[in-house]
C-alpha cells in the first residue's frame, strides 16, 4: 500500500525534475541554421575555402547569402563561409562582408 510520505516524495522528485528541465529549455540556445549577410562588393564564391580551388560564380555587389557556418581551416589562415544549402558545396570569403560583431557559428 502507498504511503502519504513515498507519495510526497515521489511527487517532489517528479517536480524537481520538471523545474530543471523548465530551466534547461529556458536557458539552452541552438544555434540558427543560417545568418543572411549582403556582400559589400562583387564576391566570387568557390568549390573549397580558397582562391586557387575552382570559382563556381561572382555574386554581384549588394547579394544576400545564407552563410552556414565559418573556418580559419584554411591554407592561407583567412576566414571564410560556407554557404548554406548550396549544392555543390560553395564558400565565400568573409572580406567581401561587412564586419562582424558576431561572426556565423565554426564549422566542424
Amino acid at each position: 500500500m502507498t504511503t502519504l510520505r513515498g507519495v510526497l516524495t515521489k511527487s517532489a522528485v517528479f517536480g524537481s525534475a520538471l523545474a530543471l528541465a523548465g530551466l534547461s529549455a529556458t536557458t539552452a540556445h541552438a544555434a540558427p541554421a543560417f545568418v543572411n549577410l549582403t556582400t559589400a562588393e562583387a564576391s566570387p564564391i568557390y568549390s573549397q575555402p580558397s582562391s586557387s580551388s575552382t570559382r563556381y560564380r561572382t555574386e554581384p555587389r549588394g547579394t544576400t547569402l545564407r552563410i552556414q557556418c565559418s573556418t580559419r581551416q584554411t591554407p592561407s589562415g583567412n576566414l571564410w563561409y560556407r554557404i548554406y544549402d548550396s549544392q555543390p558545396t560553395a564558400w565565400v570569403w568573409s572580406g567581401h562582408f561587412p564586419s562582424l560583431v558576431h561572426p556565423p557559428k565554426e564549422c566542424f
